[in-house]
């Protein structure tokens, strides 16, 4: 029995890192998520602590992270990084805006949201 869940566990993990499943630590209110492989949109009343979501970019030309921050509360802080760990964006309590980021390479990622009791939403899409 104890084998078999950890087998269970074991897939569950592998699927989940790459189907770009988003995992982490955290309390949502009044939410709604929205996700696929080049999107990830969350719009909440409430957010506090972290979501992370691994992804893969494929092909051979520049990617784009294209990143909308509404703020009407809290702090909302965002990390990308590559599959070696190096930041390409770390930002902290970010305004509402909307920018972009370049990834100059295919390959994986991590996109991490931080929030601190935030009202908003936001919303990232890669190409």
């Amino acid at each position: 029995m104890k084998r078999l869940f950890l087998v269970t566990a074991a897939i569950f993990l592998i699927l989940a890192f790459v189907s770009g499943c988003t995992f982490g630590s955290y309390s949502l209110r009044n939410s709604s998520e929205k996700s696929g492989r080049d999107h990830w949109q969350i719009r909440y009343e409430k957010f506090n602590g972290f979501k992370q979501r691994n992804i893969k970019l494929s092909g051979e030309c520049e990617h784009t992270f294209s990143v909308e921050i509404v703020t009407n509360s809290g702090a909302l802080g965002l990390v990308i990084k590559d599959g070696n760990g190096t930041s390409i964006y770390d930002g902290e309590e970010l305004p509402s805006s909307a920018f972009s980021v370049k990834a100059d390479s295919s390959g994986k990622y991590t996109i991490r949201v931080n929030a601190d009791n935030h009202s908003g939403s936001f919303n990232i899409k890669w190409e």
